[in-house]
């Protein structure tokens, strides 16, 4: 694979997660990144530093971009992107509304961009493992899928950040943050898409404490603080009617204590089940009815070579949240080079929105949604 040289904006939680993977490719140069933090930029050793992102946009130098803004930005940065000629790899959400995340997929189709969206769960190697079971039938007929993503960083009222204020966020949090990540999996995993929504979706910590200084993702904090009143999501609990009949929910929470990052999903098929957690990626449970239930682990020497290829060390070496991210780039560099679009793309993107448009509806609505 030739060299890309690529620009990141955004120096936050996950866009230093971002500069971590893209270093462990022989084939990417960082050349730019975009931070209001000046002294943070300077910090990563990359050559060039902008403070505006509109800079690093326009720079010649880099082919590529990294957009690893908050929610509010995704748009304008990835629209700018895409209208300078550049291919865009986004954190999710895309955008904050299906308008913008469908005006984002006509502009990257018209100009035949690659546009890539960071839905890197779908690149454990167990996760390309289950995939290809499900592909050959191994399940059976698929019936149901259901499982949760919890968390518990943001359980107290005194725990803040900025993907609390909608103005910053979205008019979803939970659902946008975390939630886009499930549904992202189960329409990947099983192939079928989300026709219709029940949900219940509820602020359990209705006033926040925001502190008057600069808060990092995922780390408590001890300053002056001052109430900000609240209008996302804590919670949600959404029942699923698939395509084909099939029937599925989860629940999404960042008030449950005790779980850090508790992505879980199973599928139910007519011979067999599957299920997988992401804090013990290494694994696969396969329940069987006549049998024993058995649990396949990573093993490059035994997986199927499209699961294989993400596998990049022996069994019982684990690979974790930062390969997974490593795995979602190396399919979408490849991709730019070959022109494919076997990768987590802004239509994509686009579909996850209106998944979460209309859990938001239906939750508002007290009824079923349909997706449009």
């Amino acid at each position: 694979m030739r060299k890309f040289k690529v620009g990141i904006i955004g120096l936050g939680f996950i866009g230093t997660a971002h500069l971590e993977a893209l270093r462990r490719l022989n084939f990417i140069e960082v050349v730019a990144v975009a931070e209001k933090n000046l002294e943070k930029a300077h910090s990563v050793n990359v050559p060039k530093v902008y403070e505006r992102w509109e800079d690093l946009v326009s720079d010649p130098e880099v082919e590529i971009v990294h957009n690893c803004t908050p929610n509010q930005y995704h748009f304008a940065i990835n629209k700018a992107c895409i209208q300078a000629g550049k291919p865009i790899f986004s954190e999710k959400p895309l955008a904050i509304s299906s308008q913008e995340t469908g005006e984002l997929v006509d502009l990257a189709r018209q100009a035949g961009l690659s546009a890539g969206v960071n839905f890197c769960y779908r690149y454990y190697p167990m996760i390309q493992w289950a995939k290809a079971l499900i592909t050959t039938g191994y399940l059976g007929e698929i019936r149901a899928i259901h499982g949760r993503y919890l968390q518990d960083w943001l359980m107290f009222e005194t725990d803040y950040n900025w993907r609390v204020e909608e103005n910053q966020g979205g008019r979803t949090r939970a659902l946008g943050d975390i939630g886009s990540h499930w549904c992202d999996l189960a329409r990947y995993l099983s192939g079928l898409e989300i026709d219709e929504v029940m949900a219940d979706c509820a602020i359990v910590i209705p006033v926040r404490r925001r502190p008057t200084q600069t808060v990092v993702t995922f780390q408590q904090q001890s300053a002056e603080t001052e109430p900000v009143q609240v209008h996302t999501e804590d919670w949600a609990s959404v029942l699923l009617h698939y395509e084909h009949g099939v029937i599925g929910n989860f629940i999404v929470s960042q008030i449950s204590a005790g779980h850090k990052n508790g992505l879980e999903i199973e599928i139910d098929g007519s011979l067999r089940s599957l299920s997988w957690k992401q804090e013990d990626p290494e694994h696969l449970i396969i329940g069987e009815r006549n049998g024993a239930n058995h649990q396949l682990y990573k093993d490059p020497t035994a997986m199927p070579s499209a699961a294989n290829q993400f596998a990049h060390y022996p069994s019982g070496h684990n690979e974790g949240f930062p390969d997974c991210i490593k795995n979602n780039f190396i399919t979408f560099y490849a991709a730019v080079e070959h022109n494919e679009q076997n990768y987590p793309t802004f239509d994509d993107g686009h579909r996850i929105m209106k998944v979460i448009e209309a859990i938001i509806q239906s939750s508002a609505e007290k009824r079923w949604v349909k997706i449009k």
